[in-house]
């Protein structure tokens, strides 16, 4: 029977689930609440693996927070509290007696785009993922990199430091700056109700609807009616553009994608690129290469498929 792996994809709104065959070809299961809950959350999970165990061949998953790789342990739990501190990976491996392996979302979005889609190939992109909070990961030449790799590659954007009149800077004194910078560009995003959930929540609400309707929210947006709807959406994609000049700054981006389910709207991407042209233009900034911005080739699927890569991945190099 080919290889089907069961990938994951835990939001901190939802949880998503697929089954991937060998040729990476997807088939959507179900998507449900995220529990409230650590006993509940593990329930749901062995619930869902336990359902298609005759199926399937291994467990990869999509997670929030700062993950372990080769353990899956979880040490930081992001949008999902209960999970700090949680061996995630070896709980469910031992549980369910499949091979696991767990990836931060973010970076797991950032792989299926460098392998399957719009950063292929591509010397160095960024994947900005606007769901419940905001993640980003960083690949190169069809893998995901760290600072030190993009550093050691010559990736960095030199600083002009003004204040210094030492000419050698470290590595740590670039990327305390770029820690700096992109803290304070999440914190506004985030200060700004700028995650895509909760500007799809607040927009529900400004159009009076009974129920948070993404859908609506965007017909409402394209029929340009409501002024002050479209004043929300433009301050929430210059709170992205803002997040994207900040990266781009920092490093040499050839390529910003913008995933999460949100990144399905068209108008979405325009107003980002358009917010980002005004900033260029009110920064007076002068980049070498211009910065396309796009949506993600996978939208919301890009999670599940970038955790089934990983697995693979792992579990090629533990077979040898």
């Amino acid at each position: 029977m080919p290889e089907t792996i069961l990938s994951i994809d835990i939001g901190g709104t939802f949880i998503k689930s697929a089954l991937i065959d060998h040729l990476a070809a997807v088939e959507m299961l179900e998507k449900v609440d995220t529990p409230d809950s650590l006993p509940e959350f593990l329930a749901s999970l062995e619930g869902l693996i336990r359902a298609h165990d005759s199926q399937i061949t291994g467990v990869a998953i999509a997670c929030p927070g700062t993950i372990d790789t080769d353990t899956g342990f979880v040490h930081k739990g992001g949008l999902i509290p209960y999970l700090k501190n949680y061996p995630l990976g070896q709980y469910l491996q031992d549980t369910v007696q499949l091979p696991i392996s767990v990836l931060n979302d973010a970076d797991a979005a950032g792989l299926a785009e460098a392998v399957y889609g719009e950063l292929k190939g591509c010397s160095l992109g960024a994947v900005l993922v606007l769901g419940t909070g905001v993640g980003l990961a960083l690949v190169s030449d069809g893998g995901l990199i760290s600072l030190q790799e993009i550093a050691g590659k010559g990736l960095l954007t030199p600083f002009e430091d003004k204040t210094s009149t030492d000419q050698t800077r470290t590595l740590f004194q670039d990327l305390g700056q770029m820690f700096d910078l992109h803290i304070r560009g999440l914190r506004s995003l985030m200060d700004n109700s700028g995650s895509a959930v909760q500007f799809i929540k607040r927009a529900s609400q400004e159009l009076g609807l009974r129920d948070v309707d993404g859908k609506a929210v965007f017909e409402a947006l394209e029929a340009g009616a409501n002024h002050q709807l479209l004043d929300m959406f433009k301050d929430y994609c210059h709170q992205v553009a803002v997040l994207v000049l900040n990266l781009r700054t920092l490093f040499q981006l050839e390529c910003v994608l913008i995933g999460g389910g949100i990144s399905q709207q068209p108008l979405l991407i325009q107003e980002v690129k358009r917010q980002y042209q005004e900033l260029l233009e009110v920064e007076k900034t002068d980049f070498d290469n211009d910065l396309d911005i796009l949506a993600c080739q996978f939208h919301n699927q890009a999670n599940l498929l970038g955790a089934y890569r990983f697995f693979q991945d792992k579990y090629k190099k533990l077979n040898g």
